[in-house]
């Protein structure tokens, strides 16, 4: 793999906003890797343990009776927004330690939760043996509203613990997302390009975890004249975890208005997907792109859990996007896409 590249590719082409998009640098999987780990995975790390921290912390005091019930549902809140900034594109840290199955398998299974308080487990080792399905972030939205643990019981003792395995990941997350940024890509062209398919392929998943098992398979399962089984519905948190996740996915997909007039600079900034198109010169390409990030971008703003239309209409505008992603886009990057058990959960 080359290093640096002084030379631009002469774009020309008018962005859909109206605005000239000026030169933009030729881009390669070592800038992409840089920026992706040093400039967006390592502090959306960072900001989930802190937020993990102060769930684990509203939790205790909770529990402790020191708290109101409000006041840690809104740090639960805070810390899924946190989580899914980082996890959306489930790349990097994320990936390597298989986190989303450890702190958002859904959907929770309440016999195994029940269980697991009447085991009363402490600590770290106590808590390995408590299966997937009963701890996380689902499991405390269980704890906090479909059935709210009372303090200083048995099923709010359970919580605290729960707290601090969410807390431990998050720990985990930085420094393994600290050793991924400090690593020289520069110097590494196979870590480099199979970090960029991984991403590249990652992004995908995340808009069809997105589009299809969060919002449209609920929806057109959902019995007739019965609420949608929303992964979030207990907590009623899911029109914002749908907006938290569309922007996770949206800042690695397109430039922005102000990176139209002063692109990412290689190694300085995330290097969305629309930028290194354009860098490639992929003019016409990174149009039609970013006219179907727009479209999408209108149809999640009007996303309505309450009202079924607006999420079909959503999942519509992705399911466009995941069309041009995979029959244009990803070719053009020289990537080829591919699922498999390393994909998620």
């Amino acid at each position: 793999m080359p290093g640096l590249c002084l030379c631009v590719a002469a774009v020309s082409a008018q962005a859909q906003t109206g605005e000239p998009v000026v030169a933009f640098p030729v881009y390669n999987a070592a800038h992409a890797m840089e920026g992706l780990h040093r400039h967006t995975l390592l502090p959306r790390a960072q900001a989930f343990a802190q937020a993990a921290a102060s769930l684990t912390t509203q939790t205790t005091a909770y529990c402790g009776g020191a708290a109101p019930l409000p006041t840690v549902r809104q740090q639960w809140t805070g810390t899924l927004q946190a989580w899914e900034a980082l996890s959306s594109v489930a790349t990097g840290a994320v990936l390597e330690r298989r986190s989303q199955r450890q702190i958002d398998f859904w959907p929770v299974r309440p016999a195994l939760l029940e269980r697991a308080i009447a085991r009363a487990p402490r600590g770290e080792d106590a808590m390995q043996l408590v299966g997937t399905p009963a701890k996380g972030l689902p499991a405390l939205e269980w704890l906090l509203w479909t059935r709210p643990a009372a303090p200083n019981t048995p099923a709010c003792a359970f919580a605290q613990e729960v707290a601090r395995d969410v807390q431990r990941e998050a720990q985990a997350l930085v420094q393994t997302e600290a050793r991924l940024a400090a690593q020289d890509w520069e110097d590494n062209a196979e870590a480099s390009e199979k970090g960029m398919a991984e991403w590249i392929n990652q992004w995908l998943g995340g808009l069809e975890q997105l589009r299809w098992a969060q919002m449209e398979k609920p929806l057109k399962a959902a019995p007739a004249n019965e609420r949608p089984a929303y992964a979030r519905l207990a907590s009623g948190s899911d029109a914002l975890s749908w907006q938290t996740q569309w922007q996770a996915l949206r800042e690695q997909a397109g430039v922005t208005p102000a990176q139209r007039r002063a692109p990412p600079l290689p190694g300085q900034a995330l290097v969305p997907i629309e930028a290194i198109l354009l860098g490639k010169g992929e003019i016409a390409l990174a149009a039609r792109w970013s006219a179907a990030l727009a479209q999408a971008d209108t149809a999640m703003t009007s996303a309505d859990p309450a009202r079924a239309a607006s999420v079909l209409n959503a999942a519509t505008a992705m399911k466009s996007l995941n069309l041009l992603y995979q029959n244009e886009v990803a070719s053009s990057l020289d990537i080829p896409l591919g699922f498999s058990s390393a994909d998620g959960d």
